[in-house]
């Protein structure tokens, strides 16, 4: 298929079948509710059919994942309370290229990989700090620590998960754990 070419049924229904799931991780990924993330995508994948005549089969998946990750912003943005975090995710979001979303998936397994092997307690803060956005105080309460407790694991896990995961990844831990914690 070219441009100028209508996309057929069968087309369409291949391009829907191999890269839905994973348009769909990588909205959930985003916004973090099954429910929204599935309607995102299915908006994109309505969309696409409307725009059949006018998408190239070697820019199609490209597409999808940028129209499903200004679909997710969008909705995150109008979803959430103002959290400075939730912030620093959509600016690092946006500016992500058609070709970025392979490294973002790279990155986001092996922060994966490396909150496994992290002690129950630090997923657990983590979890509540960066998913749940909730405040170091808050945790300390909940988790029936200090403040100082709960920072002290925060830097520890964070200094811990950047030698690990190298100097590369320094910047884009908080942002990767927001995103992976679902």
């Amino acid at each position: 298929m070219t441009i100028g070419e209508t996309m057929t049924v069968q087309e369409y229904e291949q391009l829907f079948k191999h890269n839905y799931e994973r348009l769909y991780y990588h909205s959930l990924d985003i916004v973090h509710d099954e429910d929204v993330a599935r309607d995102v995508v299915s908006d994109v994948y309505v969309n696409v059919w409307r725009l059949r005549e006018t998408i190239a089969s070697d820019t199609a998946l490209s597409y999808l994942y940028t129209s499903v990750r200004n679909r997710s912003l969008d909705q995150l943005r109008h979803h959430s309370r103002h959290v400075p975090l939730i912030e620093e995710v959509i600016q690092e979001l946006e500016h992500f290229s058609d070709t970025d979303w392979e490294e973002y998936e790279t990155r986001i397994r092996a922060l994966k990989a490396e909150l496994d092997r992290q002690p129950e307690r630090v997923r657990r803060v983590l979890y509540m700090r960066f998913y749940e956005q909730k405040s170091n105080q808050e945790v300390a309460e909940q988790l029936g620590i200090t403040v100082d407790g709960v920072k002290k694991i925060i830097q520890r896990s964070f200094a811990q998960m950047r030698v690990s995961l190298g100097k590369k990844m320094l910047k884009f831990v908080p942002l990767l754990l927001f995103a992976c914690m679902n």
